[in-house]
């Protein structure tokens, strides 16, 4: 029986529950992926909440020395054929990833990252010496991205052709409930600026002082931009305590029973990538409303499947809200396109085959 190849894996996994720590946790998971490759796993695991996301402490300077350390004993003790590395492209985490593929390089291990986020384009043009990290890192290495439109955040530091994978999660069974009289928004994701939470509040109170009939769900876990309190003050201070349900975080049969019971999902994001909650939110077959961040515009066509509105712009949010509230065939419509286009492009079966696919194809390449 032919040995499998060996991958090291060095990932972020849950907690805290997000885009990329879900998709990790998918491939280790999976059976199929399993099959294929022997996995040797070594997480990435410095912050336990969203919350500590971005704030310097003792505790994940300890972190990074342990996971240095037993990523150099994997390293010394196994054969590995090839590094699957999700680095973080940009910030504190950046410079911590840098000792990682520092030991990595030392020991000439065959490198494909995986990239989440993006902001490398932008961080290398604001310095010489960021674009000579940047340059050195992705030196002689393979680069995974989720969309061809991501491909621009990594020209002129990346010198050859990336790799597409686009995200991909389980399908979950329910059945869609008829399109009621009052219709219910939903917006879930952890409760950052950057996620459009804020635009989002605007937006509906936009929409209540046109006194509009609607319903509201806030799904998601508080961070430092934004508390429980925060949100309770500002339905209050707005008379929205009958309109705006605040439900905190949701997860597993919790979370898609709150979508299933939904109707139109909202997600104004000002920086993301590829967005899980959009293509969790296409499978309950929800129309969405977002913008034209990362890979959204593939994934979201205006008037086919949601709704592209410009950034920071709870008005135009608003009035896509109304279009919703007003043409009711629309939500069935958009919701039945998101629907289709989940199950031909983004479950985790496709995203599965299309990791080993692209994975193969990158030991071909590196040989």
């Amino acid at each position: 029986m032919k040995e499998k190849p060996k991958i090291l894996v060095l990932a972020q996994l849950p907690p805290p529950v997000h885009g990329v720590s879900v998709i990790n946790k998918n491939i280790i998971d999976s059976s199929l992926i399993n099959s294929e490759f022997d996995l040797v796993i070594v997480p990435l695991s410095f912050v336990k909440k969203i919350k500590e996301i971005g704030r310097p402490s003792l505790a994940k300077v300890w972190s990074l020395i342990a996971t240095f350390i037993k990523l150099f004993k994997v390293l010394i003790s196994k054969k590995i054929d090839l590094v699957y590395f999700t680095i973080s492209p940009t910030g504190y985490a950046f410079y911590r990833d840098i000792f990682f593929v520092l030991l990595l390089k030392l020991f000439k291990k065959k490198i494909v990252y995986h990239l989440h986020g993006k902001g490398i384009k932008e961080n290398s043009e604001k310095s010489k010496v960021n674009k000579f990290f940047y340059e050195w890192v992705f030196k002689n290495t393979k680069v995974i991205i989720l969309s061809d439109l991501l491909n621009y955040d990594i020209e002129g530091i990346y010198k050859s052709e990336s790799y597409i994978l686009n995200n991909g999660i389980e399908n979950v069974k329910f059945e869609k409930q008829v399109i009621p009289e009052i219709i219910t928004f939903v917006f879930l994701s952890n409760l950052m600026e950057s996620k459009g939470i804020k635009i989002f509040l605007e937006a509906i109170k936009i929409t209540f002082e046109k006194k509009y009939n609607f319903k509201v769900k806030i799904i998601g876990n508080i961070s430092q931009d934004l508390s429980l309190d925060d949100l309770n003050v500002f339905v209050k201070e707005n008379n929205l305590i009958d309109t705006v349900e605040i439900l905190g975080p949701q997860y597993g049969k919790d979370k898609y029973n709150q979508l299933a019971q939904s109707d139109v999902f909202v997600f104004p994001t000002l920086n993301d990538c590829f967005p899980l909650s959009i293509i969790e939110a296409m499978q309950m077959w929800l129309p969405v409303i977002s913008t034209s961040v990362g890979a959204i515009p593939e994934i979201i066509e205006r008037e086919v499947n949601g709704q592209i509105v410009p950034l920071n712009s709870g008005k135009d949010v608003s009035d896509e809200m109304i279009n919703y509230i007003e043409n009711t065939d629309l939500i069935k419509e958009h919701g039945f396109n998101n629907y289709t286009k989940f199950n031909q492009k983004y479950t985790q079966e496709k995203f599965e085959e299309n990791f080993i696919k692209v994975i193969n194809q990158i030991f071909k390449d590196f040989n």
